[in-house]
């Protein structure tokens, strides 16, 4: 007999964003920081793709219980890395799809991550361009519900710097 199995399907979700800088490195160290400052360092994270399932339901820190230490933390995920001096920026839009204006019946969410040498009105403004390019080209079908934007901006003190935000699954169906 084979046996089949479902994919998982991603269920409550928090929003979180950090920075950070290093003299070190990138990776083990502004990275790391900025893992730390959103408070995901625990974790080792895993990047999905950028759709929401309808039945995936935005909570705080403080609904859930998280993963335990050292467990996956499955992430959509915008990440700026730079060097001494700059000024960089990441940041996620995301929206929810509908049957139609109504709102009624959701279909699922769309997600759309940047990063780079932006400040925070071009980041918000390239954001909102991308989401509406993406939903008018793939699923233009759907009613596209009011969108929201986390984002996060370094000027790097050190070395190293990142800025990251991040929708993270903490659980799933």
């Amino acid at each position: 007999m084979v046996k089949v199995f479902q994919n998982r399907i991603p269920h409550e979700f928090i929003v979180t964003q950090g920075s950070g800088c290093s003299e070190y490195a990138i990776h083990p160290g502004s990275y790391h920081m900025a893992l730390h400052d959103a408070g995901i360092a625990e974790f080792n994270i895993m990047n999905y793709s950028s759709v929401l399932p309808a039945t995936a339901k935005l909570v705080t820190r403080d609904e859930v219980d998280m993963p335990p230490y050292g467990s996956e933390l499955c992430t959509i995920m915008a990440v700026a890395n730079g060097y001494y001096g700059e000024h960089i920026s990441a940041g996620i839009i995301f929206a929810w799809m509908y049957k139609d204006d109504t709102c009624e019946e959701k279909i699922g969410g769309l997600v759309c991550e940047l990063a780079g040498y932006f400040d925070m009105e071009a980041l918000e403004e390239r954001l909102y361009t991308v989401l509406h390019d993406l939903h008018d080209r793939t699923f233009a079908e759907f009613y596209l519900g009011e969108p929201t934007v986390i984002r996060e901006s370094l000027t790097i003190d050190k070395r190293y710097g990142t800025a990251l935000v991040a929708l993270c699954f903490v659980n799933f169906l």
